[in-house]
């Protein structure tokens, strides 16, 4: 054997790369870990009430405190500790006339707490149907929310006042979108047994997506 062969023989043979079909495998698991970590983030937020999406801004939320604090409306015309009386001197000049294709309303907490009488609290959302229906917007009426603050319970007060705000809704066939019942025996999901927290403003979305398209 010649010197050449010899060393051709002793030469260390390269090394032959097969393909691994394998090697994508760990791309991959790196973007299930990425996806999952989004869902789990997304569901997080759910959970806590952070909305993702606000609603168009061509749809009013009037009402008191539980709009004001909301996050959800973009046109939000909330205004804290008003009844509805105070809500109805705002609603020409804040509804009407500015392009609002569907109104929101939500109020009574306050007259329930003040003790103004349940007549007058329907005759006050009765009249802001009728605006907004004579000004081609589309009004929504609320049934509120139950109260968990310490001292009288003004929840059977508020369950009568809401059978009437159902039945005023459907006088004038219009939408109803139910706060109560989501929120009852949840006490957790307020800050002071009033005002919602994140999980209790997560609900109410949840709930009035069941009734509006709000985006």
């Amino acid at each position: 054997m010649s010197e050449i062969q010899q060393k051709a023989i002793a030469a260390p043979q390269s090394e032959t790369v097969t393909p691994c079909l394998d090697r994508g495998l760990p791309r991959a698991g790196l973007q299930r870990v990425l996806l999952s970590l989004f869902c789990l983030c997304l569901f997080t937020a759910m959970l806590s009430g952070c909305n993702l999406n606000r609603a168009s801004s061509r749809i009013a939320f009037m009402g008191d405190s539980h709009v004001e604090a909301w996050s959800l409306p973009r046109a939000n015309l909330g205004k804290r500790g008003q009844t509805t009386s105070q809500m109805l001197v705002r609603f020409p000049g804040q509804v009407l006339g500015h392009g609002y294709q569907r109104v929101i309303i939500l109020g009574g907490t306050n007259d329930v707490l003040l003790g103004v009488s349940p007549a007058t609290t329907i005759s006050n959302l009765a009249r802001m149907v009728e605006l907004a229906q004579s000004g081609d917007v589309e009004p929504t009426l609320c049934e509120i929310p139950p109260i968990y603050r310490p001292g009288p319970d003004y929840n059977p007060q508020i369950q009568s006042l809401n059978s009437q705000i159902a039945d005023l809704a459907a006088s004038r066939h219009i939408k109803l979108v139910d706060y109560y019942d989501p929120l009852l025996n949840h006490r957790s999901y307020y800050s002071d047994g009033v005002h919602m927290n994140r999980r209790g403003y997560f609900t109410m979305e949840r709930a009035i997506l069941q009734v509006e398209p709000l985006f």
